[in-house]
This record gives C-alpha cells, structure tokens and sequence, in this order.
C-alpha cells in the first residue's frame, strides 16, 4: 500500500482516507496466521468510525468496546495523552489530515510509522552513513545516517555470510609435539587423571552444609560441618578430614541423589588417600 499517496485504508471499516480527515488511535491488531494473536499498534481510522466509538459528548460516558472492535482490530483511545489536537497535515508530506493527543513526547504530527521513518531520512538529508557498504564495500551515500549497508540485497548478502559462517565448524588445529623426533603417545593409553580427594570432597559437601539438601546421618553431617568451617576460616581441616576415614561410605545413610551420589564417592576416594596402608 502506497504511504505517500493518502490511499490507505480505514484500519475499522476498510474505507479509503483520502480527502477526509483521519484519526491516530492506540490499539491491536489480531493475527490473521494465528488465533488468539494480537498485536499492539497505532491505526488510522476515519472520522465515521471514530464518532461511533469515542465518548459521549454530551454525557462523557464510554460507549461500548463493541463500538471500537472489529474481527481484525480494536482500538480505544486517541495516540499521545492530553486532549485532542486540531487537524494538521502530516509533516512527511503524505496528503492526510490528522488528529492525535497533544503529547509532548510525539515530535510532530505524522499518520504512520513509514511517514516518521520519510521524515527522518528527510531531516538527515538522505546522504548515508558515508561508511563503506558490509558487503560490496562501496561507500552509503543513501539512506539513513547510521547505514550499514547501501541497499536490501547487501543486506541479504551479508546475512546469507553470517548463516554461512556460523553453520561452517572450525577445524582444531593438532597440537604440535615439543619433540618432533619422539613417537606421540595414543590418547588411549594416557591415564586420565582423577580428582585430588580433599578439593572434591569440599565441594562435594556444600550442599549438605548449606541445607540445600537434606538427609544425611547427623554424625556424618557434624563432620561435614567441621570441614567446611574450618577451610573457610583458612585453618588445616586434615584433623576433621581423618575423622571421616573412619565412616563406612557404603553403610552411612547418604540420600540417593546426584549430591549424594557424588558425596559418597568423593568419601570412597578419601579413604585410601587417607589411609594408604590400612591394617587388616
């Protein structure tokens, strides 16, 4: 639909808006695609459709929502706070008379989104950015003054590069041995190293100090307890840690979750690393 040419239709009864005098409202339009789907927007609608729905001069009584709905849209009030502002033209030049609120914020009267968007270009002077185009490199010496690019096929260009880019994986390069001469070791023989016992152990017993998880023996959670508190306060917790040694992991009552899974067998490490030589 033509926006510079005043042949756009009323968004309430589909009549064109040339020649009369047409009204900016607030309101929604309901998807066509989807159900149930709105959309907020401002419509233009004309002088018959909005007599029919705005209040009762006479009264000031709002008159009812069936009067400002349709099966595609619904509006229900004038754009922009304050009363209503005497017809003016629209300053992009588009031909339509236009009454709004008088909002302070609203800089000029403009009927559309494609008109404020004329206006702005028309007040930058349409010169472009000046900048070289992303994708042929050829300076925007058209357009908007924050331009990236000097048209839409540009445009598509570089977005077709990007989806390009990101769907392309990026080879690992292979690691280059220090001695050349010497024979790499297969990855499947080097041992993986575990976890060292205590650091695993620390945070393995966070959730259970924090109350974040419940179920734990009280003896083995006064154990935990002494741990934490004294790694906090920077003290050597290896006297609390040796207490645990004692504590069958497989017997002491442990719930059976991803935690406790995972406090259980840090437990299971700590004891040969504590008692690396047990008795019989």
């Amino acid at each position: 639909m033509d926006t510079r040419t005043g042949s756009r239709p009323c968004a309430m009864c589909a009549m064109g808006l040339r020649g009369g005098t047409a009204y900016l409202v607030d309101g929604v339009r309901r998807g066509r695609r989807r159900r149930g789907t709105t959309r907020f927007a401002r419509l233009l609608i004309c002088g018959t459709c909005y007599e029919r729905g705005c209040p009762d001069p006479d009264t000031g009584r709002t008159r009812a929502a069936s009067a400002r709905r349709t099966k595609t849209a619904e509006w229900w009030g004038l754009a922009g706070r304050g009363p209503a502002l005497p017809p003016q033209l629209c300053l992009a030049g588009c031909g339509l008379t236009v009454v709004r609120g008088a909002e302070a914020l609203m800089r000029g009267v403009t009927c559309s989104a494609a008109c404020r968007t004329s206006l702005t270009r028309r007040r930058n002077g349409g010169r472009g950015s000046g900048r070289p185009c992303g994708a042929c490199g050829t300076p925007v010496m058209a357009g908007r003054a924050d331009s990236a690019y000097c048209g839409a096929a540009c445009r598509q260009k570089a977005y077709r590069r990007r989806r390009a880019a990101d769907r392309t994986p990026n080879p690992t390069p292979a690691p280059v041995p220090d001695d050349p001469v010497s024979t790499p070791v297969p990855d499947d023989l080097v041992p993986t190293p575990a976890p060292a016992p205590v650091p695993e152990l620390l945070a393995a017993l966070i959730p259970f100090v924090d109350g974040t998880t419940l179920g734990i023996s009280q003896t083995l959670y006064k154990s935990l307890y002494r741990v934490h508190t004294a790694h906090l306060r920077g003290h050597d917790p290896a006297e609390h840690i040796a207490k645990l040694t004692s504590l069958n992991p497989d017997r002491i009552k442990i719930p059976d979750t991803d935690d406790g899974r995972r406090l259980r067998a840090s437990l299971r490490a700590l004891r040969p690393a504590q008692n690396p030589h047990p008795q019989p």
